[in-house]
């Protein structure tokens, strides 16, 4: 599975049939209810009534084999509602720590009055085989969307899709590149909003969504956390 666009390979007619996609994970078959909402554990971000995920070191197959560095690990913001969910042992990288070939999803949440928060690292290799380097060195905001876009979606990337690309380089001195894509046929979330970045041999896409009934209530606290976001 190739970490690019399909849209120039495979028509509109024979995507769902033929295209390799990457894999979509759903929530835990366990009822949303059953488990506790972020606000009732997490400590206060300082941002409205957010509350601040740091993953611990053995949170995850990626940090507990030090893929991910678990000494500086990525940190964000979450609305209160939100919900912890099961990431799948296929999706999460645990069968290929730590030599992942192939991009691995590290969390997931979702809201109990919707909204969905993803977080997906890939290695640089998938995208270029230079070494230290930027997010910048891969192109512009757009350019990278067309090899990152089908991640985001869960499916293909109709150039339309992008309602707008902006770059910005934040406290941690990294640049990340924002997106906010409306894609109806996305498999989670028509609506959404990205960050991308990259750091050390790591590539990071955290991604917020939304239905269309959800997006008008939940479009300002999921920029916020995509905002938040700091590999």
């Amino acid at each position: 599975m190739m970490l690019k666009s399909s849209s120039s390979k495979c028509s509109r007619a024979n995507r769902a049939s033929t295209c390799r996609m990457p894999v979509v994970v759903t929530a835990s078959a366990m009822p949303r209810s059953a488990e506790p909402n972020v606000g009732s554990y997490l400590p206060p971000a300082g941002i409205s009534d957010f509350v601040l995920f740091v993953p611990t070191q053995a949170k995850t197959p990626a940090l507990r084999a030090g893929t991910v560095d678990s000494a500086n690990p990525y940190k964000f913001a979450l609305p209160p509602q939100m919900v912890e969910q099961k990431v799948a042992n296929i999706a999460s990288g645990n069968y290929c720590q730590p030599r992942c070939d192939e991009p691995w999803t590290e969390v997931i949440f979702e809201g109990t009055t919707g909204g969905r928060v993803e977080l997906i690292v890939a290695p640089l290799q998938k995208l270029t085989p230079r070494k230290n380097i930027k997010v910048e060195d891969l192109g512009t905001p757009e350019q990278l969307l067309q090899r990152v876009g089908n991640y985001i979606t869960g499916t293909y990337l109709d150039e339309d899709a992008l309602v707008s690309g902006t770059s910005k380089t934040l406290d941690d001195g990294l640049t990340y590149y924002y997106y906010e894509l409306n894609a109806p046929y996305a498999k989670v979330g028509g609506h959404s909003f990205t960050a991308c970045t990259v750091k050390g041999d790591l590539a990071y896409l955290f991604i917020t969504s939304a239905n269309e009934k959800q997006w008008g209530k939940l479009e300002g606290s999921l920029k916020q956390t995509v905002e938040s976001f700091r590999a």
